[in-house]
């Protein structure tokens, strides 16, 4: 019995060592031992589970530098956007001047500008306007342009230019000194030229002495019905007839003028247009011209239409290289030449130093001839100075003046 229990526990022994001396992953084929695959154990046997869990693991260590990074970002593109604004903002305020940084003389500058708050002074009776000193004469006879009236464009119109014209060289002869009679008075005439486009102004100096001379631009607005109205009252009309200066066609005399360009037929036509715009007119004289005036060809086509239609002309003067005088010889034509231009200066303290200027020269020859322009500042001088320039000289018509040159 106990062997037999001793051979049963001794197979069951065996049988356990046996089995127990076999790997688990191991098996017999062809009497060849062969080792199994481990199995994975059953935490590891789902691969797909297991990834997910892995980049789940991952993704939440990830997302905290991430955010970091996109904040980081962020600021980053802020303080950029920030400096732009500023270095912009810098750079018009140096353009413009618009800020703190503008240069200390503007800020002064605006300071002055500023009125103090300060209660107002009791009323003063009010002073008398000073004028301001005037240039010598040499310096402002140099002035090749004169402003004028503004056009309803806005444009301003040119009344006058001319050149600086030398008495030793480039002036008719000086006219002989003339002792007058006791009994006669020096003569001057006063031309104002340019008449038509203020109809105030000029029915103001007409007003104020009769005797003046009103030559009319053709192309003018108001220069016929001017014309018409101051020679029904007794007022002597000149045409003032436009003509191309050195200047053209950077100053354009307007749509009117005779320019050096136009053949005899145009040019004749031309001024006979001009003539018959104005046709109260008895004599004429040159607006600008400093060119035209030069050719004496074209000037003796002028006067050859003028001396038929029975008008004298004065030359306004306006280049020293003028050959009118040659021109009016040449064809017996009543003629006469400006002496003094008034108002090449707007300035009343100016105009009536050439209104005595004038009144030397006319009680040295017995004559002398003045042109002036609309003005203001002229009207005012001639108000203030004409009462005590009546008592030296009569004040009389252009026509008087034009005599046919010797």
């Amino acid at each position: 019995m106990a062997s037999k229990n001793k051979a049963g526990t001794t197979r069951r022994t065996a049988g356990k060592k046996s089995s127990s001396a076999k790997a688990p992953g191991t098996r017999k084929s062809g009497g060849t031992q062969k080792t199994a695959p481990k199995r994975k154990p059953a935490a590891t046997a789902r691969p797909g589970l297991v990834g997910k869990q892995k980049r789940a693991g991952r993704t939440g260590k990830q997302k905290t530098p991430q955010l970091a990074h996109e904040l980081k970002k962020i600021l980053i593109g802020i303080m950029a956007l920030s400096a732009i604004c500023l270095t912009t903002a810098m750079v018009l305020d140096i353009v413009f001047n618009t800020g703190p940084g503008a240069p200390p003389k503007q800020i002064k500058q605006t300071v002055k500008t500023v009125k103090p708050l300060v209660p107002d002074p009791p009323p003063k009776e009010p002073e008398p306007v000073k004028q301001p000193v005037a240039p010598p004469i040499e310096e402002l006879e140099t002035k090749t342009k004169l402003a004028g009236l503004k056009e309803k464009t806005g444009k301003e119109f040119v009344y006058e230019i001319f050149e600086k014209v030398e008495p030793s060289r480039k002036t008719p002869p000086k006219r002989p000194e003339t002792v007058l009679p006791p009994d006669h008075s020096p003569k001057i005439c006063l031309i104002i030229d340019d008449i038509g486009y203020d109809i105030d102004l000029a029915y103001a100096l007409f007003n104020l002495e009769p005797g003046i001379t009103f030559s009319v631009l053709p192309g003018a607005p108001y220069g016929r019905a001017i014309a018409e109205d101051l020679n029904r009252k007794g007022a002597q009309i000149m045409l003032h007839l436009p003509m191309e200066p050195v200047e053209y066609p950077k100053i354009d005399p307007g749509p009117d003028a005779l320019l050096v360009s136009m053949n005899p037929d145009q040019l004749i036509s031309k001024l006979t247009q001009n003539i018959n715009q104005i046709p109260m007119a008895v004599g004429v004289n040159n607006h600008m011209g400093s060119r035209l005036t030069t050719r004496e060809d074209q000037m003796n086509q002028i006067f050859t239409i003028l001396k038929k239609k029975n008008l004298f002309f004065v030359d306004s003067l306006t280049s020293g290289r003028s050959k009118c005088l040659a021109s009016a010889r040449l064809l017996q034509l009543p003629f006469a030449h400006r002496d003094v231009f008034l108002d090449n200066f707007q300035n009343v303290t100016y105009i009536a130093k050439q209104l005595n200027r004038l009144v030397d020269l006319a009680e040295k020859h017995g004559t002398a001839l003045g042109i002036g322009h609309p003005y203001k500042a002229t009207l005012q001088a001639l108000e203030q100075e004409l009462p005590r320039l009546r008592k030296k000289v009569d004040i009389v018509p252009a026509s008087t003046m034009a005599q046919i040159p010797g």
